[in-house]
């Protein structure tokens, strides 16, 4: 016969059988409460993948469609220079229209073409226009701000 160490405690097989059962209901509880914390995982995970799915997408699209903005806004500001090319021509070219219309010799030709002509030194009238003499300091503005009023002459 074998002799037994003296500090080992001594396991009868009921014993064992419940230390089976406490082990078993442990590691059962373990894997329930893991159950209930795998969908959390799990959503959480579909929540990162479908994130990143989107960064991924969107991202291309984003760079895509900021050069496309900026391709169309050079297309118009580049029509929007050719437009302002255009009139300024338009422009120059009406002022050298207006300045040949005004010339004094055209004028004096279509005049002489409807019958005037320069008057002759006897049809001349010189005028005098007397200038009144204006007050300076607060009285001059004041007699010019009561001119001002209608019915006050």
């Amino acid at each position: 016969m074998r002799a037994m160490p003296m500090n080992t405690p001594v396991r009868s097989a009921s014993n064992r059988s419940a230390s089976a059962k406490s082990v078993f209901n442990n590691a059962h509880a373990r894997s329930a409460g893991d159950a209930g914390a795998q969908p959390v995982l799990r959503v959480r995970t579909m929540f990162i993948g479908l994130c990143v799915l989107i960064v991924c997408i969107a991202g291309p699209l984003g760079l895509v469609w900021k050069q496309s903005y900026i391709n169309q806004a050079s297309i118009q500001l580049e029509s929007s220079a050719q437009t302002l090319k255009a009139l300024n021509m338009e422009i120059k070219s009406l002022n050298l229209m207006c300045n040949r219309l005004a010339a004094p010799e055209r004028v004096e030709r279509i005049a002489r073409s409807q019958g005037f002509e320069y008057p002759a030194s006897r049809q001349l009238e010189v005028l005098e226009v007397g200038i009144p003499r204006q007050e300076r300091g607060l009285g001059g503005f004041l007699s010019r701000a009561m001119q001002s009023f209608p019915g006050k002459n």
